[in-house]
């Protein structure tokens, strides 16, 4: 009977544990955030090395729709950045989950801007309109 106990004990002593160490992460994350935020740059840098495989992967789906990876990564990173600056603590959301959201909005339309600029491409027919 004791047995099942101590594995009882374990099971909630490892939940325990894990739990203890999602704070951690979460307090440790949150002061990252913030010294980003005063333009630390070992801040940011590690920042953003911990969410560069989601900027990765998001680039990589519009690889296929004809646009370069590295414009659209290099898309991605301002945008990672900006919403560092951008993001509330206090609307209880996530950071991963509002980083996520944002790169991939973001980087829609950025995709709908150049495919609107790909499209609007002169044909030749008015020479008196001058596109910019």
């Amino acid at each position: 009977m004791s047995y099942f106990f101590d594995i009882l004990q374990n099971t909630n002593n490892r939940k325990l544990i894990s739990n203890f160490k999602k704070e951690i992460k979460l307090k440790e994350l949150k002061t990252l955030i913030e010294k980003a935020r005063k333009k630390d740059v070992n801040a940011m840098e590690e920042l953003f090395n911990k969410y560069k495989p989601l900027l990765k992967k998001s680039s990589k789906r519009y690889d296929c729709y004809g646009m370069e990876y590295d414009d659209v990564f290099q898309q991605a990173s301002i945008i990672f950045i900006i919403a560092v600056y951008d993001f509330e603590e206090n609307m209880n959301i996530p950071f991963s989950g509002y980083i996520k959201k944002r790169i991939t909005w973001d980087l829609y339309h950025y995709y709908r801007r150049h495919m609107k600029r790909k499209l609007e491409v002169p044909s030749g027919l008015n020479p008196s309109l001058k596109y910019h």
